[in-house]
Protein backbone atom coordinates (compact mmCIF):
# COMPACT_ATOMS: atom_id res chain seq x y z
CA UNK A 1 0.00 0.00 0.00
CA UNK A 2 1.72 2.88 -1.21
CA UNK A 3 2.04 5.83 1.22
CA UNK A 4 0.07 8.36 0.06
CA UNK A 5 -3.28 6.07 0.17
CA UNK A 6 -2.48 5.43 3.62
CA UNK A 7 -2.00 8.94 5.05
CA UNK A 8 -5.47 8.96 3.55
CA UNK A 9 -7.09 5.75 5.08
CA UNK A 10 -5.60 7.45 8.76
CA UNK A 11 -7.27 10.69 7.86
CA UNK A 12 -10.44 8.93 7.24
CA UNK A 13 -10.07 6.76 10.36
CA UNK A 14 -9.44 9.39 12.42
CA UNK A 15 -12.78 11.11 11.28
CA UNK A 16 -15.29 10.13 13.71
CA UNK A 17 -18.32 11.57 11.49
CA UNK A 18 -16.71 10.58 7.82
CA UNK A 19 -16.86 7.16 9.70
CA UNK A 20 -19.80 6.73 11.02
CA UNK A 21 -21.51 7.93 7.87
CA UNK A 22 -19.68 5.16 6.04
CA UNK A 23 -20.61 2.13 8.17
CA UNK A 24 -21.63 -0.79 6.55
CA UNK A 25 -21.97 -3.64 8.79
CA UNK A 26 -21.01 -3.64 12.91
CA UNK A 27 -20.90 -6.71 14.80
CA UNK A 28 -19.32 -8.26 18.06
CA UNK A 29 -16.10 -9.06 16.18
CA UNK A 30 -15.48 -5.24 14.31
CA UNK A 31 -16.71 -3.22 11.81
CA UNK A 32 -16.47 -2.50 8.63
CA UNK A 33 -16.55 0.87 6.35
CA UNK A 34 -17.02 1.64 3.01
CA UNK A 35 -13.52 4.30 1.97
CA UNK A 36 -14.96 5.96 -1.58
CA UNK A 37 -12.67 8.90 -1.68
CA UNK A 38 -9.92 10.28 -4.16
CA UNK A 39 -10.44 7.56 -7.19
CA UNK A 40 -10.34 4.80 -4.43
CA UNK A 41 -13.41 1.95 -3.50
CA UNK A 42 -12.18 0.09 -0.75
CA UNK A 43 -13.37 -1.83 2.48
CA UNK A 44 -11.70 -1.21 5.59
CA UNK A 45 -12.32 -3.71 8.46
CA UNK A 46 -11.55 -2.89 11.83
CA UNK A 47 -11.24 -5.12 14.88
CA UNK A 48 -13.82 -4.75 18.08
CA UNK A 49 -14.24 -6.02 21.70
CA UNK A 50 -12.68 -5.57 24.83
CA UNK A 51 -8.93 -4.86 25.48
CA UNK A 52 -8.09 -9.27 25.33
CA UNK A 53 -11.22 -9.91 22.70
CA UNK A 54 -9.76 -6.93 20.30
CA UNK A 55 -6.42 -8.38 20.15
CA UNK A 56 -7.51 -11.26 19.38
CA UNK A 57 -9.68 -10.01 16.87
CA UNK A 58 -6.44 -7.88 15.18
CA UNK A 59 -5.02 -11.01 15.32
CA UNK A 60 -7.48 -12.98 13.20
CA UNK A 61 -7.73 -9.65 10.99
CA UNK A 62 -3.74 -10.25 10.30
CA UNK A 63 -4.40 -13.68 10.01
CA UNK A 64 -7.05 -13.00 7.08
CA UNK A 65 -4.66 -10.52 5.56
CA UNK A 66 -1.79 -13.48 4.58
CA UNK A 67 -5.19 -15.55 3.35
CA UNK A 68 -5.84 -13.29 0.34
CA UNK A 69 -1.92 -12.50 -0.04
CA UNK A 70 -1.94 -16.08 -0.86
CA UNK A 71 -5.01 -15.32 -3.31
CA UNK A 72 -3.22 -12.19 -4.86
CA UNK A 73 -3.46 -13.80 -7.89
CA UNK A 74 -6.78 -15.35 -8.37
CA UNK A 75 -9.38 -14.17 -9.78
CA UNK A 76 -12.81 -13.89 -8.36
CA UNK A 77 -12.08 -13.02 -4.84
CA UNK A 78 -11.44 -9.20 -3.50
CA UNK A 79 -7.31 -8.16 -3.17
CA UNK A 80 -6.28 -6.43 -0.62
CA UNK A 81 -3.69 -3.73 -0.39
CA UNK A 82 -2.74 -5.14 3.26
CA UNK A 83 -3.30 -4.01 6.42
CA UNK A 84 -2.68 -0.64 7.82
CA UNK A 85 -0.91 -0.15 10.98
CA UNK A 86 -1.13 -3.58 11.60
CA UNK A 87 -4.86 -3.05 12.98
CA UNK A 88 -7.03 -1.85 9.78
CA UNK A 89 -7.40 -4.72 7.03
CA UNK A 90 -8.11 -3.13 3.72
CA UNK A 91 -10.04 -4.83 0.83
CA UNK A 92 -11.26 -4.17 -2.65
CA UNK A 93 -14.92 -3.04 -2.88
CA UNK A 94 -16.75 -5.79 -5.09
CA UNK A 95 -19.94 -4.45 -6.59
CA UNK A 96 -22.79 -6.87 -7.58
CA UNK A 97 -25.49 -8.30 -5.46
CA UNK A 98 -25.52 -10.91 -2.92
CA UNK A 99 -26.29 -14.76 -4.27
CA UNK A 100 -28.84 -14.61 -1.95
CA UNK A 101 -30.48 -11.98 -4.15
CA UNK A 102 -29.64 -13.36 -7.10
CA UNK A 103 -30.77 -16.89 -7.04
CA UNK A 104 -33.87 -17.04 -8.60
CA UNK A 105 -32.55 -15.33 -11.57
CA UNK A 106 -29.54 -17.48 -11.74
CA UNK A 107 -31.44 -21.00 -11.08
CA UNK A 108 -30.71 -23.07 -14.12
CA UNK A 109 -27.64 -21.07 -14.87
CA UNK A 110 -24.82 -23.71 -15.87
CA UNK A 111 -22.52 -21.25 -16.57
CA UNK A 112 -22.46 -18.69 -14.06
CA UNK A 113 -21.92 -22.18 -11.05
CA UNK A 114 -19.55 -23.32 -13.88
CA UNK A 115 -17.51 -20.21 -13.25
CA UNK A 116 -18.21 -20.15 -9.62
CA UNK A 117 -16.38 -23.61 -9.50
CA UNK A 118 -13.68 -22.50 -11.61
CA UNK A 119 -12.80 -19.94 -8.91
CA UNK A 120 -13.41 -22.28 -5.86
CA UNK A 121 -10.58 -24.93 -7.68
CA UNK A 122 -8.23 -21.55 -8.19
CA UNK A 123 -7.60 -20.32 -4.89
CA UNK A 124 -7.91 -24.34 -3.22
CA UNK A 125 -4.40 -24.38 -5.95
CA UNK A 126 -3.53 -21.65 -3.95
CA UNK A 127 -3.82 -23.42 -0.97
CA UNK A 128 -7.01 -21.44 0.70
CA UNK A 129 -10.18 -23.20 1.60
CA UNK A 130 -13.22 -21.10 2.69
CA UNK A 131 -15.49 -23.24 4.92
CA UNK A 132 -18.24 -21.20 4.61
CA UNK A 133 -19.53 -21.21 1.11
CA UNK A 134 -23.08 -22.47 1.80
CA UNK A 135 -23.89 -18.97 3.22
CA UNK A 136 -25.25 -17.53 -0.04
CA UNK A 137 -24.48 -13.84 1.23
CA UNK A 138 -20.71 -14.96 0.83
CA UNK A 139 -20.91 -15.35 -3.03
CA UNK A 140 -21.18 -11.45 -5.00
CA UNK A 141 -22.34 -11.94 -8.66
CA UNK A 142 -21.17 -9.06 -10.36
CA UNK A 143 -22.45 -7.57 -13.68
CA UNK A 144 -22.29 -10.01 -16.62
CA UNK A 145 -22.94 -12.68 -13.91
CA UNK A 146 -19.63 -12.72 -12.56
CA UNK A 147 -19.12 -14.36 -9.43
CA UNK A 148 -16.78 -13.09 -6.56
CA UNK A 149 -16.00 -15.13 -3.61
CA UNK A 150 -15.80 -12.89 -0.05
CA UNK A 151 -15.39 -13.35 3.38
CA UNK A 152 -12.48 -15.41 4.00
CA UNK A 153 -12.57 -14.20 7.97
CA UNK A 154 -12.59 -18.27 8.80
CA UNK A 155 -10.33 -19.47 6.11
CA UNK A 156 -8.19 -22.45 6.52
CA UNK A 157 -4.67 -21.86 4.83
CA UNK A 158 -2.69 -25.14 3.66
CA UNK A 159 0.26 -25.09 5.29
CA UNK A 160 3.19 -27.70 6.21
CA UNK A 161 1.73 -29.33 9.39
CA UNK A 162 -0.61 -32.17 9.71
CA UNK A 163 -3.06 -31.08 11.35
CA UNK A 164 -2.95 -27.65 9.06
CA UNK A 165 -3.21 -30.25 5.61
CA UNK A 166 -6.18 -32.28 7.20
CA UNK A 167 -7.89 -29.27 8.15
CA UNK A 168 -7.19 -28.34 4.80
CA UNK A 169 -8.38 -30.94 3.02
CA UNK A 170 -11.81 -31.23 5.22
CA UNK A 171 -12.53 -27.68 4.79
CA UNK A 172 -12.09 -28.16 1.53
CA UNK A 173 -14.39 -30.70 1.45
CA UNK A 174 -16.58 -28.48 2.96
CA UNK A 175 -16.29 -26.03 -0.18
CA UNK A 176 -17.13 -28.10 -2.57
CA UNK A 177 -20.29 -29.79 -1.02
CA UNK A 178 -21.66 -26.22 -0.91
CA UNK A 179 -21.23 -25.51 -4.18
CA UNK A 180 -23.37 -28.44 -5.11
CA UNK A 181 -25.59 -26.61 -2.48
CA UNK A 182 -25.64 -23.68 -4.19
CA UNK A 183 -26.31 -25.00 -8.07
CA UNK A 184 -28.92 -27.61 -7.16
CA UNK A 185 -30.90 -25.54 -3.97
CA UNK A 186 -31.20 -29.01 -1.67
CA UNK A 187 -32.93 -30.51 -4.77
CA UNK A 188 -30.19 -33.11 -4.64
CA UNK A 189 -32.12 -36.10 -6.63
CA UNK A 190 -31.16 -33.36 -9.89
CA UNK A 191 -27.25 -33.36 -9.60
CA UNK A 192 -25.65 -34.55 -12.61
CA UNK A 193 -23.22 -37.98 -12.95
CA UNK A 194 -20.10 -35.18 -13.34
CA UNK A 195 -21.68 -32.60 -10.82
CA UNK A 196 -21.66 -35.37 -8.68
CA UNK A 197 -17.82 -36.03 -8.47
CA UNK A 198 -17.73 -33.05 -6.46
CA UNK A 199 -19.87 -34.31 -3.81
CA UNK A 200 -18.95 -36.12 -0.92
CA UNK A 201 -20.25 -35.04 2.29
CA UNK A 202 -18.44 -35.44 5.42
CA UNK A 203 -19.99 -37.16 8.45
CA UNK A 204 -20.23 -33.48 9.94
CA UNK A 205 -22.26 -32.75 7.28
CA UNK A 206 -24.61 -35.76 7.27
CA UNK A 207 -24.89 -35.71 11.25
CA UNK A 208 -25.88 -32.06 10.36
CA UNK A 209 -28.10 -33.14 7.88
CA UNK A 210 -30.09 -35.74 9.80
CA UNK A 211 -30.79 -33.31 12.51
CA UNK A 212 -31.84 -30.80 9.64
CA UNK A 213 -33.98 -33.17 8.07
CA UNK A 214 -35.78 -34.00 11.17
CA UNK A 215 -36.28 -30.67 12.43
CA UNK A 216 -37.98 -29.93 8.58
CA UNK A 217 -39.87 -32.86 8.95
CA UNK A 218 -41.63 -31.93 12.51
CA UNK A 219 -42.20 -28.31 11.06
CA UNK A 220 -43.66 -29.42 7.44
CA UNK A 221 -41.02 -27.20 5.85
CA UNK A 222 -40.18 -29.84 3.44
CA UNK A 223 -43.30 -30.36 1.75
CA UNK A 224 -43.72 -26.63 1.70
CA UNK A 225 -40.28 -26.91 -0.20
CA UNK A 226 -41.43 -29.43 -2.56
CA UNK A 227 -44.96 -27.41 -3.15
CA UNK A 228 -42.87 -23.99 -4.51
CA UNK A 229 -40.31 -26.22 -6.51
CA UNK A 230 -43.45 -27.79 -7.97
CA UNK A 231 -45.22 -24.62 -8.67
CA UNK A 232 -41.73 -23.22 -10.24
CA UNK A 233 -41.38 -25.82 -12.46
CA UNK A 234 -44.83 -25.73 -13.45
CA UNK A 235 -44.04 -21.52 -14.35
Amino acid sequence: MDPPLQDKLRAFMGDEQRRAAALISAGYQGAAYLYDENGHKLVIKEAGGGVLTCWFHQLMLRREARVYQRMRDVAGVPHSPGVLDGKYLVLEFIEGRSLQEARHDLRGNADFFDRLRKVISDFHAAGVAHGDLKRKDNVIVKAGDEPVVIDFGTAVARQGGLFDRLMFRLVRRFDKNAWIKLKYDRDYAAITADDMLWYRPTIVEKAFSAGLKFWRTVTFRQARKRRQRARRSDT
